[in-house]
């Protein structure tokens, strides 16, 4: 059993580390692409979405 839980975070440590390459990919594509608006768009939601998250761990 205590071998599932370690597969399972691994799994789950793997897929987080994907994630982030994935938004760095995304980063990097946008300063190619100089889409400046929507970059700005983009930090605006993670603005939000860290202020619910904040929100959300004080409940």
């Amino acid at each position: 059993m205590a071998g599932r839980g370690l597969s399972d975070n691994r799994s789950f440590n793997r897929r987080i580390d994907s994630l982030a390459r994935e938004c760095e990919s995304v980063r990097r594509l946008l300063d190619q692409a100089d889409l400046s608006i929507i970059r700005e768009g983009l930090e605006s939601l993670k603005s939000s979405l860290d202020a619910i998250e904040k929100k959300l761990s004080g409940l």
